[in-house]
């Protein structure tokens, strides 16, 4: 008996179809392990894949792995593309390890050696010539390439530059080389790099010189395999395209390591860095196929993802559309958008779709994006226990949707607009056109804009401002207020914001939700505060605490601290003094929220407000990141 089977050239990512005689391949009893030992002496891909005969390359062993096999890397270099043939099944997936306490890099990047001609005696700039077959056969030259979701007036490509190991900023003029140390520029062709090295003596040919060369590191050419597990590599230099509009164009979300539209992945103890878009994507990518016309697969998801370093990429860490049940959990996720893009699909974390799933316990700092983007459709999704600080806009975005969304035992902080002044987004929680949001047991300081910040905006199918709760939560010294919610109206209703502990003399506002909700907003304010207010921009009228209760019976049972004290050290230990009003007020229950950041459980009774039930009156120093807590 033969049937067809759907496979993909390597070598070209064409679809072909290939006859094989299933009756004569019977199931094996036993799982094997293949060796791949790159820089061993006897090393070669003619080899069965043994400790004393191991494989060269990875891509020879995910091409045998079977389900139940392991692919077990030792230490070296690997400069390949790693696409598994095949899934693994339930119970017997497929894994790919770096040998334990060994450092395995794959790299879409290749060494770069040209004849280099210096270009000036002023500064240390020399060009050479790119060799054409570098880039194999693959369909896309990256220094050919522009990449997208960029201002007109920045002409970048997807190409990548490396010298010692360091990433070299790219610039699109003469003027900006010369100017900027550790450059490189490439001409109109993509035929001719010029470098502008870093500050040293050393010459050119004696420096490690690395051009991205490869569109994906580790990613199937077939959509939609399962149960393969991913281990302990270093995944870097990649020249991935930016995902604009990816849901209806030809630039899906195609990251380093790349999913494929798959499901039950175990992504763990990975380090994923310098990709020149997104580092890890863990979806459905979109309508178009990179490597083939293949059909979009709809059972996509279920992954875990755990325990790794996702940092320095250059539009987004981990991005994701229809990732059902996801988990994401104990990553540090830092130093995303490298490219300074100021088009969507940024973030730490950027997902579509997110049902089901779960975000918790990650770091998430410094990235020039939002930290976490949960945008159309959030429905059982839960974020818990993450540190979300310093990143550029809101610490967590969610959009569009109707929940039901839990955040809870989060610390959000630190965020910042500096980088983008006409978006000036940066509040700890920020809900646009989003509903069903329940934000509890959070602490929330030193953002730039609102502690938590709640808008509809748009006449988007679903779009809306209600059944937001904040509750249990402490707002301390964030710069334009502690809370901005909608004006209650057709599209804004049952919102509520109880039992919150503030720092002193923070400021609650209140904002329109369309024309019918103005007026009524505009005579309620008037009762209150004796004037009228200006509405634009949604930022008025600012009150105290008091105004605003009697404005719209908010913030029943809470209290404004006398005095406080927040900061964050290097090394993520927090200092927070809130004075005796820590004593004076005490949480409510909220159904599924049984245990606070470090787990210990909320009692039943008298529990604290925030995510700390260790916390007391007077000073309390709590290291809020540690690798196991």
């Amino acid at each position: 008996m033969t049937v067809p089977l759907l496979e993909f050239s390597r070598r070209t990512g064409v679809a072909i179809v290939a006859v094989v005689m299933s009756v004569l391949i019977p199931p094996r009893c036993c799982a094997e392990t293949y060796v791949v030992h790159g820089g061993h002496v006897n090393a070669s891909d003619q080899n069965p894949g043994r400790e004393a005969e191991p494989l060269k390359t990875i891509q020879r062993a995910a091409e045998l792995a079977q389900p139940g096999d392991t692919v077990l890397v030792h230490t070296g270099i690997y400069r390949e593309r790693v696409a598994p043939a095949r899934s693994g099944t339930k119970g017997r997936p497929i894994v790919y390890s770096a040998a334990t306490g060994e450092k395995v890099v794959i790299k879409g990047s290749d060494l770069w050696q040209p004849l280099w001609r210096k270009k000036t005696d002023e500064y240390p700039i020399y060009s050479g010539a790119l060799d054409a077959t570098m880039f194999g056969n693959q369909r896309v030259n990256p220094y050919r390439t522009r990449l997208k979701g960029m201002p007109a007036e920045r002409k970048l490509t997807l190409g990548q530059v490396f010298v010692d190991g360091q990433p070299l900023r790219e610039v699109d003029n003469a003027a900006a080389l010369a100017a900027t140390p550790a450059s490189w520029l490439v001409d109109e062709r993509g035929g001719e790099l010029t470098i502008h090295f870093p500050p040293g003596e050393t010459a050119p040919k004696e420096r490690l010189v690395e051009v991205t060369t490869r569109q994906r590191i580790f990613a199937p050419y077939q959509r939609g395999l399962g149960y393969i597990h991913v281990k302990g590599f270093v995944m870097e230099h990649c020249a991935n395209q930016f995902p604009e509009r990816f849901w209806q164009s030809d630039s899906p979300q195609a990251g380093a390591l790349g999913c494929r539209a798959g499901h039950h992945w175990l992504i763990e103890g990975n380090t994923i860095r310098f990709a020149k878009s997104i580092g890890l994507d863990c979806g459905y990518e979109g309508r178009h196929d990179l490597e083939a016309t293949q059909p979009t697969p709809q059972n996509t998801g279920y992954h875990l993802i755990r325990n790794n370093r996702i940092t320095d990429n250059g539009c987004c860490g981990m991005a994701g559309m229809r990732s059902f049940g996801t988990q994401v959990v104990g990553n540090i996720i830092e130093r995303n958008n490298w490219n300074h893009h100021s088009a969507p699909e940024t973030g730490g974390i950027k997902f579509h779709f997110f049902i089901d799933g779960l975000i918790e316990r990650n770091l998430i700092r410094d990235n020039d994006a939002y930290g976490i983007w949960l945008d159309n459709v959030y429905r059982n999704a839960r974020v818990r226990q993450n540190v979300v600080i310093g990143n550029r806009g809101s610490a967590v975005f969610v959009e569009l949707g109707q929940g039901p969304l839990l955040i809870e035992n989060n610390v959000l902080a630190k965020t910042r607009s500096d980088f983008n002044p006409q978006d000036p987004r940066a509040d700890g929680l920020y809900t646009v056109d989003a509903s069903g949001v329940l934000f509890v047991h959070n602490l929330v300081f030193g953002c730039q804009r609102f502690g938590s910040s709640h808008r509809k905006l748009t006449n988007r199918r679903g779009a809306g401002a209600s059944n937001i709760v904040l509750r249990n939560n402490i707002f301390v010294d964030n710069q334009a207020g502690h809370i901005n919610l909608p004006y209650p109206g057709l599209d804004a209703n049952n919102n509520h914001a109880d039992h919150n502990l503030f720092g002193p003399h923070g400021e609650y506002l209140v904002n329109p939700v369309g024309a019918a909700a103005a007026e009524p907003m505009i005579s309620a304010v008037t009762k209150v505060t004796g004037e009228r207010p200006k509405l634009w921009n949604n930022v008025s009228p600012r009150m105290s605490l008091n105004d605003w209760r009697e404005l719209k019976s908010w913030g029943t049972e809470c209290i404004e601290a006398d005095a406080a004290e927040v900061d964050v050290s290097p090394d993520l230990v927090l200092t927070l003094n809130l004075g005796n009003a820590v004593s004076q007020i005490n949480a409510t229950p909220v159904d599924k929220v049984g245990k606070d950041f470090f787990g210990d459980p909320l009692p039943a009774v008298n529990a604290r407000v925030g995510p700390f039930q260790r916390l007391i009156d007077g000073q309390n120093q709590l290291p809020i990141w540690q690798a196991e807590r």
